[in-house]
């Protein structure tokens, strides 16, 4: 429209031109460019505060005059802000978690082409450190140092357990740099014993075996013979110490102290070793010195010696460290001055016939003051002797030879039963030589000898001995044989069992069992009650008891005469039936067994009742006086002068036994009651009692709840149970 206005005036004035003037018409003006404008950006917020924890965070943005085809970019120019990402009208990043108890800063670019640049400022609070608590502290002094001990003065400032150890400086460098890490270690061993024992089904927390070294009060402690460490000359050591509670919280500041042991002054005294005469078990050496000044010695096995040396890994220092005892009294035992002849039992030290050995000496005082010296090596053998042994059957019949063997020396021997068949017409000669190509040192022996060897009715036997050597697995002599043995025939007569149920006690009695001939015989003494509900009768018994020695042949591979053999018993004595319960009826089942694992007697039921003990109406009161994290004392009141038995127990044990249980009062009393007499004699009293738990050797511990644990006893429970209340050991 606006052009179309200029054209018509134009057109206009050209006329009213044309009739007043002749001036030219005027030229069309060319538009001006439209002003093209700069991008804008404009962010709602120019800086971000952080915590220390971090986490993901959005500035939203927004761009005037945008330019098609360009897009907004950010830089960032530290580690710990990543994942950033620009949106449509929004820029995100993350921000990591600050683990520096300082606070810290960072910048981000914000560019965009034509646009002025800008910036969001990150800040992120420092991590939030608690304080740490004041603990107590320790002192420690180290005096009286010697080669292989000093004592150690611990003083803390307040009531607190503490731990106390010793370690070389070299073990104790990983720790020189962050002390408190010692602590972190200490707690770590202590849960590795744990878990160990843990696996072997003890349940004891690692907080039991910290126990165990934890000590309390101003003390002073040796090294040495309050089992810190086992010290050692001319070393460098540490001596540290922190407090620790029973929960396992640190409760003093790890102090430690550096010394050195002292050094031994050198001799120059040297040694001579002769080995003098031997046996399998025994040597006679000399050792010749050159100066008074004292000396030790041990034996030791060439395989021991062979990992030190001059060219080893290990140095013959090393070896010295390693052979010198922990206790001064076998130090002593092993230290001589001048000229000696010894023996090994001299030294406490074991020699036999398959080792070699060497003697080893050096000078000693306050540790080693001499290179080390050993001896040649020797091997202890027996001195060669004749072999003359005398044989003799002592006793035969259809089903076992018994044999003594007498040799005339003390030299090693074969010796064995075997059949006429096995010993040949050779006298035996191939026989052996075929037994010393297997493995006889089941039948090796150097002395005299009885033996009892099964045998089968009307057959021959020898008995075979011949000198024999283990080292070289070679024969020594000639092979002797016994007279020749033939057994009898198997006797004829119905075998038969006497029983005898003597010496009735409330804990036990005497079962006699008499055969009437020479055979096998199978028994059980069961409750009464226990065995009408297993066996319920004499036939019963038997077949049970044979079915289930005819499946261990199936499963084993034997047959049933041989399985038979691994429960039966023989000969005429008194029945081993264990320990009974008092006023319980007994049932004690036997049979005969014949050679081939069946029965061979009538089965035969004993029925006793063991002794009631004579009831008392004492009571008692049981009261708690005060405990430590492993003791407890308290008092026992009774309402008569009877006597009575006393136990500590754990809860968890007691609990399952009661008038409301499943177990009575009465299967407790039988399951807590010692089975010797020297463990029940210190729990027995009469009249009221003070008493602490380790007059009864009964431990208690800070991880479990107790009770004390009453009954009247005279052979056997007098009274009902009484218990205490029930406690948990503490300081």
């Amino acid at each position: 429209m606006k052009k179309f206005i200029t054209l018509a005036l134009f057109a206009a004035l050209a006329l009213v031109g044309c009739k007043e003037t002749n001036e030219p018409a005027p030229q069309p003006q060319p538009e001006p460019e439209p002003v093209v404008k700069a991008p804008v950006v404009t962010l709602d917020k120019q800086s971000v505060e952080v915590s220390a924890e971090g986490g993901e965070f959005t500035v939203n943005y927004t761009i005037e005059n945008a330019v098609e085809g360009v897009t907004l970019a950010v830089a960032e120019d530290v580690a710990w802000i990543s994942d950033v990402e620009v949106a449509e009208n929004s820029i995100s990043f993350a921000v990591a978690a600050n683990d520096l108890e300082e606070a810290r800063e960072a910048t981000l670019n914000v560019e965009y082409t034509g646009a002025e640049a800008r910036t969001i400022a990150v800040t992120q609070a420092a991590k939030s450190v608690a304080p740490t608590p004041e603990l107590a502290t320790i002192t420690l002094e180290v005096e009286n140092v010697i080669w292989n001990n000093a004592d150690v003065t611990v003083t803390p400032s307040e009531d607190v357990e503490y731990i106390l150890g010793v370690m070389t400086k070299e073990d104790f460098a990983p720790y020189a740099e962050d002390i408190e890490s010692l602590v972190a270690a200490r707690v770590e061993e202590w849960k590795e014993t744990a878990q160990e024992y843990q696996d072997m089904g003890y349940d004891d927390p690692w907080q039991y075996y910290l126990k165990n070294e934890q000590r309390s009060g101003e003390r002073t402690y040796s090294v040495k013979y309050d089992s810190l460490y086992n010290m050692s000359w001319d070393t460098e050591y540490v001596v540290y110490c922190f407090g620790m509670d029973d929960e396992g919280e640190q409760t003093a500041y790890v102090v430690v102290e550096e010394f050195r042991t002292e050094a031994p002054v050198p001799t120059s005294n040297t040694f001579t070793i002769t080995i003098g005469e031997t046996t399998k078990t025994s040597v006679e050496f000399t050792v010749e010195p050159t100066t008074d000044d004292p000396y030790y010695v041990t034996i030791e096995s060439v395989d021991v010696l062979a990992l030190y040396g001059p060219d080893k890994e290990q140095s013959y220092e090393d070896m010295v460290r390693y052979l010198t005892p922990e206790y001064d009294m076998t130090i002593e035992q092993r230290t001589f001055t001048g000229k000696q002849t010894l023996y090994n039992s001299d030294l406490g030290k074991s020699v036999n016939s398959f080792k070699t050995y060497r003697v080893v000496v050096w000078g000693f005082e306050n540790g080693p003051t001499t290179d080390v010296y050993m001896s040649e090596e020797f091997n202890p053998t027996d001195p060669v002797i004749d072999f003359e042994p005398a044989i003799s059957v002592d006793e035969y019949n259809h089903r076992k030879v018994i044999y003594s063997v007498v040799p005339n020396s003390s030299a090693t021997y074969y010796h064995a039963l075997h059949t006429a068949a096995e010993v040949g017409e050779d006298g035996g000669a191939a026989l052996a030589a075929s037994l010393i190509e297997g493995n006889i040192n089941a039948n090796l022996i150097s002395g005299s000898v009885q033996k009892e060897v099964e045998v089968q009715p009307e057959s021959n036997y020898y008995v075979v001995v011949f000198g024999y050597n283990p080292d070289t697995k070679s024969m020594t002599s000639e092979v002797f044989l016994s007279e020749l043995i033939t057994t009898p025939a198997e006797p004829q007569a119905a075998p038969a069992l006497d029983v005898e149920v003597t010496n009735l006690a409330w804990n036990g009695a005497d079962i006699y069992v008499i055969p009437n001939s020479d055979f096998r015989y199978y028994y059980e003494c069961r409750t009464k009650a226990e065995f009408n509900e297993y066996y319920g009768s004499a036939d019963a018994f038997y077949e049970k008891v044979y079915a289930g020695w005819e499946s261990d042949a199936a499963s084993d591979g034997y047959d049933v005469a041989t399985v038979a053999s691994w429960y039966t018993n023989e000969g005429s004595g008194v029945a081993d039936i264990g320990k009974l319960t008092w006023n319980t009826e007994y049932v004690f089942a036997i049979f005969g067994v014949g050679a081939d694992g069946t029965r061979n007697t009538d089965v035969i039921l004993k029925e006793f009742k063991t002794l009631t003990p004579a009831q008392s109406s004492n009571e008692f009161t049981i009261t708690i006086n005060s405990t430590t994290s492993s003791s407890v004392e308290f008092t026992v009141t009774p309402t008569n002068n009877d006597q009575y038995y006393v136990t500590v127990e754990r809860v968890g044990i007691v609990s399952n036994y009661g008038p409301d249980k499943e177990k009575s009062y009465d299967e407790l009393i039988a399951y807590l009651l010692p089975e010797y007499d020297s463990q029940l004699t210190p729990r027995l009293f009469t009249g009221e009692q003070t008493i602490t738990n380790t007059q009864l050797n009964k431990s208690v511990n800070s991880f479990y709840e107790y009770v004390v644990v009453v009954w009247g006893y005279n052979n056997g429970p007098t009274t009902t149970v009484f218990m205490s209340e029930a406690f948990k050991p503490g300081n």
